[in-house]
């Protein structure tokens, strides 16, 4: 999908550099601030002299902006979720260089500088990234050819001039065929040809679309437009070829990174027992006074492969919330009690799932797990659902922080879109980044 984007959005080599200056600004205001006369050149030379602090730095701050998104300049779309995640990164930046630090004592970086510089670059990477938003809006759009059956081709057409991220101005293509489609191309000087429909039944136009794509235009159908635009696979615009010949699902046979996610579920799940543990008890003593025993409820669900198993969680509903049989959370469901909504709202309800993450039922990001009555039903309705059940379930999901709670098929049919993405594009950075816009949910609300 890296080939699509268009020029005006390959700014993350820019923006890490930029970066790395700003660090380094920002330790050198930070010694202004700190020290004065010759003793701050004393405390910066010796900063200066362990050039492996410096690297170790910079190559963390990468790393975690990486994960945060920083890198991608239409993805963050608030100011305030932007500030979030720079405020996330400059503090996991600043835990880890303390640990660094002590792990080795010729490296010296005081917790007074480490804060200075925490802050000064938060906010230098914070205004640069709204300066550089409101530049890419304000900026002519490359352009888009989009082709195929003229309908189709009109719906994109809009659907991409109102999308939030939508970065080209997309140009109807319906008329274009053969060498008037290359022509077209090159008049309208577009970065990118939209392929809309079926490409099983383009004929004798595969050649020219072929010839194009190999020529240096990029030819992709709306599929991975979406994809890179939402995070999303339009089920509508699957084929079951999809699942067999794109590389990415190849991830589910990976045993080193199967196991590289195990052994972060396993140490993550463990370090944030210790913060849930508390949030877990005070919870469990509101519920118990608002609405009195049980606390806790086991409910069977579907892991990977079709196995059940009995996930734990923080009681939100009403004690008779079922006897009318199981159904779908609506939003503002009546059954939901008044502190259970806050629960939903912080995730906290969620937290003692990571006993299930311990024992081995559930990944820390992955598919919601569903309840056995709910995904035969759905099954039954959505293609390539039972799919979803090829990786471990998540306490948390690509498709949880990207909607809200799915209650029709509908609904469950996008879920489905946000996972399917999720299953493809399974990367560590793709995981880290899940947990961060989970935290993110939990301060600032979803997307």
């Amino acid at each position: 999908m890296r080939a699509i984007r268009p020029l005006a959005l390959r700014l993350g080599p820019a923006l890490a550099v930029l970066d790395a200056l700003g660090l380094a600004a920002a330790a050198w205001v930070a010694h202004l601030v700190r020290f004065s006369g010759s003793l701050r050149g004393d405390k910066w030379a010796e900063v200066v002299g362990h050039p492996w602090l410096g690297l170790a730095a910079i190559l963390m701050l990468w790393a975690l902006a990486t994960a945060a998104e920083l890198y991608e300049p239409f993805r963050v779309r608030r100011r305030r979720e932007l500030a979030v995640r720079v405020v996330v990164v400059a503090g996991s930046w600043g835990l880890g260089l303390a640990l660094a630090t002590y792990t080795v004592p010729s490296w010296r970086f005081g917790r007074g500088l480490l804060a200075i510089t925490m802050a000064v670059w938060a906010g230098v990477a914070w205004l640069a990234r709204v300066v550089l938003r409101r530049w890419l809006r304000a900026r002519p759009r490359p352009r888009a050819l989009v082709v195929g059956d003229e309908p189709a081709v009109t719906s994109v057409c809009q659907r991409l001039r109102a999308h939030p991220l939508g970065p080209w101005e997309p140009l109807e293509g319906a008329h274009l065929q053969g060498p008037d489609l290359a022509r077209a191309a090159r008049e309208a000087a577009a970065e990118v040809v939209v392929l809309v429909g079926n490409a099983d039944g383009l004929g004798a136009a595969a050649s020219d679309l072929a010839a194009l794509h190999f020529s240096g235009l990029p030819v992709v159908v709306t599929s991975e437009l979406w994809a890179w635009l939402d995070g999303r696979l339009p089920v509508d615009e699957l084929s079951p070829d999809a699942f067999l010949h794109q590389p990415g699902f190849g991830t589910l046979h990976w045993q080193l990174f199967n196991r590289l996610t195990r052994v972060l579920d396993v140490l993550l799940a463990a370090l944030m027992l210790i913060p849930a543990l508390p949030l877990v008890a005070s919870g469990a003593l509101l519920v118990l006074i608002c609405d009195g025993p049980p606390v806790f409820y086991l409910q069977r669900r579907v892991g990977q492969y079709g196995r059940a198993f009995r996930i734990l969680k923080l009681r939100t509903m009403r004690r008779d919330a079922e006897e009318n049989g199981p159904l779908f959370s609506p939003p503002g469901d009546p059954r939901v009690t008044w502190i259970g909504r806050w629960l939903r709202r912080l995730r906290a309800d969620e937290l003692p799932q990571l006993l299930n993450v311990l024992r081995g039922d559930m990944s820390l990001v992955g598919p919601r797990p569903e309840r056995p009555e709910f995904v035969s039903r759905l099954a039954d309705q959505i293609p390539y659902y039972t799919f979803r059940l090829a990786v471990p379930p998540g306490v948390t999901g690509w498709a949880q922080v990207n909607m809200p709670y799915a209650c029709t098929v509908d609904e469950h049919r996008r879920k489905l879109e946000y996972d399917l993405y999720f299953i493809r594009e399974r990367s560590v950075g793709l995981y880290l980044l899940t947990l961060l816009r989970t935290f993110n949910a939990a301060l600032v609300g979803a997307r």
